[in-house]
């Protein structure tokens, strides 16, 4: 039979495991939750936002104008020299700066080319919530191209990479101004990415995930991609996934793809992850675009 002492420390040893296992599982739940809440926080580049001249592109100018809800928004805008334009819109902890190279091809391609700083990121007033402001502030976008001396209002078209793909997608939908849209490292859904991203643990990082969507503001069921992805024919589609993507694997672009009418395209790039197109395989990716574009708003 065990002595006094030695249950006494069974019983230490016990709730001193029960502690561990309580904070192990803690830690695990908040990372899930404040992952989730990350990806609404607002973003700032100072370096680069405030002297656009070290981006060394070409009739780079800042602009401004309102959102239709009244939000100060803040883009960089290069002419068009072919009547065409497209608006660049970036993904989550992001900003204009993180599409560069995206803007220098498609400007050198001759497109007027406008990278937009959703509301809450970059300079652009507003808050990050990925929602129907969010929707507005690239509808306000299209208006100001379309009121361009160089713009055709007839040859707009749309570069969304991640959540901007989503909210892209969810535009083009109903505003038939976009005549062709790239989709970039997009997901058929919110629910979809971040239940993908936090099912290492199970239900112990689902869960909090999940809470932290619902928590975070953002109307995740409303026109989800999958849903509307199909509204946007006969307006063309180029769908853009890496093979080494982890974020969002090719698989939920793929079956947004799917969804998609004709006509429609699918590059997966060999070797990118995230959004790294330009950097592994810059040829290809500016030929790609280039083509793309030339032949949906140019023709």
């Amino acid at each position: 039979m065990p002595t006094l002492s030695t249950r006494r420390r069974l019983i230490l040893a016990a709730g001193t495991l029960v502690v561990l296992v309580a904070a192990s599982v803690w830690h695990i739940m908040r990372g899930s939750y404040r992952s989730v809440m990350h990806e609404f926080d607002s973003w700032r580049d100072p370096v680069l936002l405030e002297h656009p001249e070290r981006t060394g592109i070409p009739g780079l100018q800042e602009v401004a104008f309102r959102s239709r809800d009244g939000f100060r928004l803040t883009a960089w805008y290069v002419p068009s020299h072919n009547r065409a334009a497209v608006v660049l819109v970036h993904g989550t902890n992001a900003d204009r700066t993180t599409l560069l190279p995206e803007l220098n091809i498609l400007s050198e391609h001759g497109f007027g080319v406008l990278a937009l700083d959703w509301p809450g990121h970059g300079n652009s007033e507003g808050t990050s919530r990925w929602d129907s402001k969010a929707r507005n502030a690239l509808t306000a976008a299209i208006d100001w191209l379309s009121a361009r001396a160089d713009v055709d209002p007839q040859r707009i078209g749309a570069y969304g990479f991640s959540i901007g793909g989503y909210l892209t997608t969810q535009v083009a939908s109903y505003d038939s101004r976009l005549r062709a849209v790239v989709i970039a490292g997009t997901p058929r859904n919110f629910a979809a990415y971040v239940d993908r991203n936090h099912s290492k643990w199970g239900l112990l990082s689902r869960w909090p995930a999940r809470m932290a969507l619902e928590n975070s503001g953002m109307p995740f069921n409303d026109l989800r991609p999958e849903d509307v992805v199909s509204s946007i024919a006969p307006r063309a589609i180029l769908f853009l996934s890496g093979t080494e993507d982890v974020v969002v694997p090719t698989d939920l672009v793929e079956f947004l793809y799917g969804r998609a009418r004709e006509p429609k395209e699918f590059w997966v790039v060999p070797h990118a992850a995230h959004g790294d197109y330009a950097q592994v395989a810059p040829e290809q990716y500016s030929k790609r675009l280039g083509k793309f574009f030339a032949a949906h708003l140019l023709d």
